[in-house]
């Protein structure tokens, strides 16, 4: 929850409340994540519409905002909406691939970037209208000042440099991944500068986005990539996580609710 009085929330801006309270992240920071219930404010909890299963609504409810929340910002939001406007998704993983998702069912044109083009059919599956390999650097410079918005999933630090140079002039590149503490970002801000370019960070989203949120992927049929395993599995799913092989999000199903168990079964 967030104290409900600060100019953030005031302004609609709750997710950045200086006194915010994290359900998660960090120790000591855990606050029910394996419990039967919890008692919540009602400000921040948010009915899940009919249409969407436990294991979908969970990812949206942490990945899902984390995307949704930009894009609405920057495509829906601005004068003219989505339509019309490329947007590039960079990364397609947990984040990613939600993010490819929604920017094409909100009506962008929308491309997938990666390093590779080893996901360019899954990335095409999901939505994307054309495919861009980051690590060709003949196809980089072709898409050149070509893009209105940029969503950055990804933690890395490099090549924010070629990122920026794929933007129109004042193109905005939201980043929603975000690296170790403990690494610095290198920014050469003459091609930011000069063509009025914008970064911006985005954490989450505003308590009043993740009802549109959830009732957007019911509508457009928007849904993660999960792998679902028993409780007692759950030191299988972290392995998994450890070495990069979720696709894309591993959903834990808690006996007690009686859920079937579909150890490693995927959606």
């Amino acid at each position: 929850g967030s104290c409900g009085s600060c100019s953030c929330c005031l302004s609609g801006m709750d997710n950045v409340c200086a006194k915010i309270l994290k359900t998660y992240a960090g120790l000591g920071n855990d606050r029910g994540g394996f419990a039967k219930v919890i008692r919540f404010p009602s400000q921040w909890v948010f009915k899940c519409p009919s249409g969407l299963r436990a294991e979908h609504i969970a990812p949206l409810m942490c990945a899902g905002i984390t995307v949704f929340s930009p894009l609405k910002r920057f495509l829906l939001a601005v004068e003219g909406g989505a339509q019309g406007k490329r947007v590039g998704i960079i990364g397609i993983g947990g984040l990613g691939h939600l993010g490819v998702q929604f920017a094409a069912k909100m009506g962008a044109t929308v491309v997938a970037i990666s390093r590779t083009d080893a996901k360019a059919a899954e990335a095409r599956g999901l939505g994307a209208h054309d495919f861009l390999a980051s690590r060709d650097a003949e196809s980089m410079s072709a898409e050149a000042g070509t893009f209105d918005v940029l969503l950055n999933t990804v933690s890395s630090t490099e090549d924010l440099d070629a990122y920026i140079g794929l933007l129109k002039p004042r193109g905005v590149m939201a980043c929603v991944g975000l690296p170790e503490k403990t690494e610095k970002t290198r920014l050469f801000l003459h091609p930011l500068v000069l063509q009025e370019r914008t970064i911006s960070g985005s954490y989450l989203g505003p308590s009043a986005d993740y009802a549109e949120m959830l009732d957007f992927a019911c509508a457009h049929n928007i849904r993660p990539m999960v792998e679902l395993y028993p409780v007692a599995q759950i030191n299988d799913a972290i392995e998994r996580v450890r070495q990069n092989q979720a696709r894309y999000r591993c959903v834990l199903l808690m006996e007690e609710l009686h859920w079937p168990a579909r150890g490693g079964s995927k959606l």
